[in-house]
């Protein structure tokens, strides 16, 4: 999406619950914005059999396919699964807390995304809705908060 923007400094407060404080932004200049689409996986999903397996990668390649033919694609990755993830957090005394596999006790992980240049929210919807991870599982659309740091 294109918006202008005025000049003004913007304190965001980012999923960290720190504070980062954009910076000002030069009047009339332009930016977009974008939309990421999570795919979000269940480990209770039940995987199917392997023609079920084929037909969800291969609805995944068209619709990656249409993404890059429609233009809009700014990234797309499919994330190792989460059972090789490592999760790490730093206790107030500045100790590392390591910790293998996701750190949320949830039955759901991130399994990929696509980060999409998109007109609008509704347009995002559309997208998410027609990708196979909204049919195999679910996708969740957030608009990315772009700070313009180097």
């Amino acid at each position: 999406m294109r918006i202008f923007w005025p000049a003004v400094n913007l304190w965001l407060c980012c999923s960290s619950f720190l504070c980062c404080r954009g910076p000002a932004v030069a009047q009339g200049e332009e930016f977009y914005v974008k939309y990421i689409l999570l795919i979000i996986g269940s480990q209770d999903a039940d995987p199917g059999t392997d023609d079920n397996s084929q037909g969800l990668m291969e609805a995944f390649m068209a619709y990656h396919k249409a993404v890059l033919d429609a233009g809009i694609m700014v990234d797309s990755n499919v994330l190792g699964s989460f059972e090789t993830a490592t999760s790490v957090r730093v206790d107030r005394a500045g100790e590392r807390i390591i910790t293998d596999g996701p750190f949320a006790e949830t039955r759901e992980y991130l399994g990929g995304y696509y980060i999409l240049d998109l007109p609008d929210l509704d347009t995002a919807i559309d997208w998410a809705a027609r990708c196979p991870g909204a049919r195999a599982w679910r996708v969740e659309v957030r608009p990315i908060q772009e700070l313009g740091l180097p």
